[in-house]
């Protein structure tokens, strides 16, 4: 929390919001495909992330973990699928 003249102001929902904001790009759905389905529908929903455990049916704390697990295997998944510069037209 942090305090500007006589507002308490939270940092969680801007936080939050960072963190909800994750650009899957167009190429991501096939990679998304190779997910368990529960990572796969928490990161195809939208909006806060109790509205996701509310359209989802599990709690907040799922989601955040759901969602923390999803973005790092998709961050892996398109790693491991880019061709290295190095071996670009080298044959």
């Amino acid at each position: 929390m942090e305090v500007y003249g006589s507002q308490t102001i939270s940092k969680r929902p801007l936080r939050e919001q960072r963190y909800l904001h994750f650009e899957l790009l167009p190429s991501d759905e096939k990679l998304i495909e190779q997910l368990p389905p529960e990572q796969q529908k928490v990161l195809r929903s939208e909006g806060s992330y109790a509205k996701r455990a509310q359209e989802i049916g599990v709690a907040i704390g799922t989601i955040r973990s759901r969602l923390h697990r999803a973005r790092e295997a998709l961050s892996r998944l398109r790693a491991s699928s880019e061709v290295p510069h190095n071996e670009v037209g080298s044959h």
